[in-house]
């Protein structure tokens, strides 16, 4: 029971929908695909890209549409099942789709290769769609099993692009948004001014702001801004 408790639940965030991924002009084309739903023209896919692009966010947004439409969905971070044994990956049989994140963790693990093999053969022979995702393009995957390394690509992989410097602020503004608050622009402004332009420093700094503006009853402005930071440091 603990074993399929962790299966089905480890890793995943409320919110992580495809209606809640910013969405830049390079993975407009990817989203579609997935939103459409890529079973229907690829046994498997992979995707990849550089930490924080939003891999996770789609591999789970992927799992919430199958839990809209009733279906079964499984979604397992390897870098987090890892002490657990490659054994996570048994009973599977059932689910309507399969995704696997974080396969870095794992790779270049005998027992793990050989338990995913095994899995991705299932897959194709039971028509179960399968999407992955690693930071490494998988053809550069230093894999211990030459078989393992050619099954990663028996479906199409994807790079997953991080938000650009351009769209930074966007990003940070329609996050907000998802979250039930408006950030004026005269705010964004602000923030443009004095903070670096990449999205881990802006969304550490969403996070703060959001804890303090609840905890505090204020709304967010220049001046709450420089008291909460002030307040950190």
């Amino acid at each position: 029971m603990m074993q399929q408790q962790l299966t089905l639940n480890v890793g995943m965030r409320d919110g992580h929908r495809f209606s809640s991924f910013f969405v830049t002009p390079e993975n407009a084309g990817l989203l579609g695909i997935l939103k459409r739903g890529f079973g229907q023209h690829f046994p498997q896919m992979f995707l990849w890209g550089e930490t924080q692009s939003g891999k996770s966010h789609l591999l789970q947004a992927c799992c919430q549409q199958h839990y809209a439409a009733g279906l079964l969905a499984a979604y397992i971070p390897l870098g987090q099942c890892a002490p657990y044994g490659s054994r996570m990956l048994q009973g599977l049989e059932n689910k309507h789709l399969i995704a696997l994140d974080e396969l870095d963790a794992i790779v270049g693990q005998r027992d793990w290769e050989i338990a995913l093999m095994n899995l991705i053969n299932t897959c194709r022979a039971n028509g179960q769609p399968l999407i992955m995702a690693a930071r490494t393009n998988p053809r550069e995957m230093i894999c211990t099993l030459p078989d393992f390394a050619s099954r990663l690509l028996w479906g199409p992989d994807y790079r997953v692009h991080p938000v650009s410097t351009e769209y930074c602020i966007q990003a940070m503004a329609w996050r907000a948004h998802q979250r039930g608050f408006e950030l004026p622009d005269n705010v964004m402004k602000y923030i443009e001014r004095h903070y670096s332009r990449d999205m881990p420093t802006l969304m550490a700094l969403l996070d703060r702001l959001d804890v303090a503006s609840l905890r505090r009853g204020r709304k967010i402005t220049r001046e709450f801004i420089r008291e909460v930071m002030q307040d950190n440091h």
